[in-house]
């Protein structure tokens, strides 16, 4: 009866460790805690204003989209760098458009409207309030470090991250697990088993935390089936990782 017992106590106190290993939390910034989508369309919408003098057609988000997208991808890998994603994304539209004007100009008027942009996904200030209780929090994001530093603050969340690193302040961008190394530094982290990255990505935050030997959750709000990359958690929406986390 007696040992019984005993293995009923121990699977409990393993289970509450379990469920209670973390004791920082990473989080990307785009597409997990800010809504990237509306301000990305918000920013090129009117960008486009400023510079033509006119509405801008129907098809330039969809367009754009594609060609950023892409680009992220090949700057992921480490393909080119951010430079010229700054000017190729534009440089590519407008030739595929048949649009006729300064690329370096647009770029600069659309990262100015962009930096503006601090919209925050539904949730996503109740969980960071509710984590920063109980965690250590950092960030770290695949972007542009003085457009990542304006939304930070238009967004009001600055205040929960002990560090926010940016890929191109460190010329290291996720997946690569060079970037994790850096937080890992700021924040005087020794034990990577009690941290979780969050993130919306699975090419660049949850392969980057695998990659960093960490604890991954993706949040897969588009609900995509896939295979290859296997996170520790997935959830839909960022309002569930309270559940992981308690």
């Amino acid at each position: 009866m007696w040992l019984k017992l005993q293995g009923i106590v121990k699977y409990i106190i393993l289970s509450i460790i379990k469920f209670m290993k973390y004791t920082t939390l990473l989080f990307d910034l785009d597409g997990t805690l800010l809504d990237f989508s509306k301000t990305e369309s918000a920013a090129l919408n009117s960008a486009y204003k400023k510079v033509f003098g006119k509405v801008p057609p129907k098809t330039l988000i969809s367009i754009y989209h594609e060609i950023n997208t892409s680009l992220w991808k090949e700057f992921e890998k480490g393909s080119i760098d951010i430079n010229l994603l700054k000017k190729k994304r534009f440089s590519d539209l407008f030739l595929k458009m048949g649009l006729g004007t300064d690329v370096e100009y647009f770029s600069n008027i659309y990262l100015m409207e962009l930096g503006r942009g601090g919209y925050l996904l539904n949730g996503a200030l109740s969980v960071l309030e509710a984590c920063k209780a109980k965690y250590r929090l950092g960030a770290v994001t695949n972007g542009i470090g003085d457009v990542q530093r304006s939304r930070i603050r238009a967004a009001s969340i600055g205040r929960y991250f002990e560090t926010v690193v940016i890929s191109e302040d460190e010329g290291i961008a996720k997946p690569n697990p060079a970037i994790f190394d850096i937080v890992f530094k700021k924040m005087e982290i020794t034990k990577r088993d009690e941290i979780l990255m969050i993130g919306d990505s699975l090419s660049s935050d949850i392969l980057g935390g695998i990659n960093a030997g960490i604890d991954t959750c993706w949040i897969n709000s588009k609900g995509i089936n896939q295979k290859d990359i296997k996170p520790t958690y997935t959830i839909l929406e960022i309002n569930e990782l309270m559940k992981i986390l308690q």
